[in-house]
C-alpha cells in the first residue's frame, strides 16, 4: 500500500522561528530556523512586458468568470463570503509554468485562462505591474492607498529545480527559490512561510498554513499574498453612523451600524436589482455594491454571469443620492479542492504532471487553501487575501528487507481465498 504526503505547498500567501526564552532548559529550547537562502536565475524581472490589450482583456474576463463559477460552488450556509479570484488565479499561475499536458490543460481551463505559456505568465506580469501604479503615497489631505501583490518560492535546500522553470517565474513574477529544511524542520519552516504572508498583509491573514500543512516530505511552497488599503474618494462622515436594522439571508433581523452620506455617485437599477460604485481617492479603483431585490438572493445568485455585471457597470450614471451601507468586517477561509475539482481540475488532484518544474512522477494536489480579510468603514476599505495549493507525493515504500532469488527455489500458484493450491514447483537452473 503507497502513502500519500504533502510534497509541494503553492500559496498566495506567509517568517520567523520563535526565539527562546532564557529561562528553558536547553535540551527543550526550539533551534531557530536559519534564514533561506536565494536560488534564482540570473534574469530579473521584465518591468515593460509587450501585451496586446486583447490578451489583458483574455486574462481578465477569464478572470470575472471564474470568480462567479467558484462562488456558486462554495458552500457557506448563508455566511458571509469573500474569495479573492486574482490570488487563487496567479498562485496556479507559479504552478502553472511547471504543469504540463493534462493538469496544465485543466489549470487553464478551470481558472479560465484563455492564454497559453509565455502569453499567460507575461499577462500576469502585466497585471501585476499596472495594478503596483494604483499605489499612492498619500498627502496632506488624503491616506495612502496601497496595492501590493508579493510572490516567492520556498523550496526544500539540495533540490535542483529546473532552469527553465527558474527563469520562468524570475522574468514574469519576480521570484527565485528561498530555500527551506522542510526534511528535519517542517515546523518552523511552516511558521516562516505564514510570518511571510503576515508581513505583507499587515497581518490581516494569519496562519494560512495549519498545523500539519507542512511535513519532512514537502519539497517546496509558493506563495502570493495580496493586501489593499485605499480611502473613499468622498469618506463618510462618522458623526451620521446610526444603528439600523438589517435583515439576514434567513429573514432575521438584527441591529448594526449604518454609514450615512450624500453625494454624487455612479448609480444604476432594473428589474431585480440595484447598483452603487463608490469610488477611492484618485478614482482609479472602486467597490461596487449589488442589491438583489428583497427575498431574491438565492434566485439572484443563481444566475449570476459576467454579463450581468458587464451590464450593470455599463447602466452606472453619475448622479446625487443618499446612501445608507452597514459597516462590516469579517474573515473568511476556505479549502478549495472539492469546488475545483466540481468545475473540472480532476487529474491534478489525483496525478498532478508538473514536469516544468522537476522530475517527479508522484505529484497530486492535495489541497487548495484560501483565506481573506475585509473591513469597510467610514474612512475606505481594506482587504487582504492568499492561497496556499499544496501538492503531495505517493510515497515509495519503505524497504524493510531483500529478496533475491540467485539460487534455486520453490514458488507456487494458489487461490487466496480457498488457499487451493493451484500450480506447485521448483527452479534450479532458469536459463534451461
Amino acid at each position: 500500500m503507497t502513502m500519500r504526503t504533502p510534497l509541494i505547498a503553492l500559496l498566495s500567501g506567509a517568517l520567523l522561528a520563535a526565539a527562546c526564552s532564557e529561562s528553558e532548559p536547553a535540551d527543550s529550547r526550539t533551534t531557530p530556523t536559519p534564514a533561506p537562502e536565494r536560488v534564482q536565475s540570473e534574469l530579473t524581472r521584465e518591468l515593460a512586458p509587450e501585451v496586446s490589450d486583447a490578451e489583458l482583456s483574455t486574462l481578465v474576463n477569464g478572470g470575472h468568470t471564474f470568480a462567479l463559477e467558484l462562488y456558486q460552488e462554495l458552500d457557506t450556509d448563508d455566511a458571509n463570503l469573500m474569495v479573492s479570484p486574482f490570488s487563487i488565479r496567479i498562485a496556479f499561475g507559479l504552478l502553472q509554468a511547471g504543469a504540463r499536458g493534462q493538469t496544465a490543460e485543466e489549470i487553464a481551463s478551470v481558472l479560465h485562462y484563455g492564454l497559453e505559456g509565455d502569453a499567460l505568465h507575461t499577462a500576469f506580469n502585466a497585471l501585476d505591474l499596472a495594478l503596483a501604479d494604483r499605489n499612492f503615497a498619500g498627502d496632506d489631505d488624503h491616506d495612502p492607498i496601497t496595492l501590493r501583490v508579493a510572490n516567492a518560492f520556498w523550496g526544500q535546500t539540495g533540490y535542483a529545480w529546473k532552469p527553465s522553470y527558474l527563469d520562468t517565474i524570475a522574468l514574469h513574477y519576480g521570484a527565485g527559490v528561498d530555500t527551506l529544511d522542510y526534511a528535519t524542520d517542517p515546523e518552523g519552516s511552516r511558521e516562516t512561510i505564514n510570518t511571510w504572508v503576515e508581513d505583507r498583509t499587515e497581518d490581516r491573514i494569519q496562519d494560512l498554513l495549519p498545523e500539519g500543512s507542512i511535513r519532512p516530505s514537502t519539497v517546496a511552497v509558493l506563495t502570493n499574498a495580496l493586501y489593499f488599503k485605499a480611502p473613499w474618494a468622498v469618506p463618510f462622515e462618522t458623526g451620521l453612523t446610526a444603528d439600523g436594522t438589517f435583515t439576514t439571508a434567513s429573514g432575521a433581523e438584527v441591529t448594526t451600524p449604518f454609514m450615512n452620506g450624500a453625494d454624487s455617485f455612479g448609480y444604476a437599477a432594473a428589474d431585480g436589482w440595484e447598483a452603487l460604485e463608490m469610488n477611492f481617492h484618485q478614482d482609479e479603483l472602486s467597490m461596487l455594491f449589488v442589491l438583489p431585490a428583497a427575498g431574491t438572493l438565492d434566485t439572484f445568485e443563481a444566475g449570476l454571469e459576467p454579463a450581468l455585471f458587464d451590464t450593470m457597470i455599463g447602466a452606472l450614471e453619475t448622479s446625487y443620492g443618499r446612501v445608507r451601507i452597514p459597516k462590516f468586517e469579517f474573515e473568511a477561509g476556505f479549502m478549495l479542492s472539492t469546488a475545483l475539482q466540481a468545475l473540472g481540475m480532476t487529474t491534478a488532484f489525483g496525478s498532478a504532471d508538473l514536469s516544468g518544474m522537476i522530475d517527479n512522477e508522484n505529484l497530486y494536489i492535495d489541497e487548495v487553501y484560501h483565506k481573506t480579510f475585509i473591513a469597510v468603514d467610514e474612512a475606505g476599505a481594506e482587504a487582504a487575501a492568499a492561497t496556499a495549493i499544496v501538492v503531495g507525493e505517493t510515497s515509495v515504500p519503505v524497504e524493510n528487507f531483500t529478496f533475491t532469488a540467485d539460487r534455486p527455489f520453490l514458488f507456487l500458484i494458489r487461490d487466496r481465498v480457498t488457499n487451493e493450491w493451484l500450480f506447485f514447483g521448483r527452479v534450479t537452473d532458469p536459463t534451461a
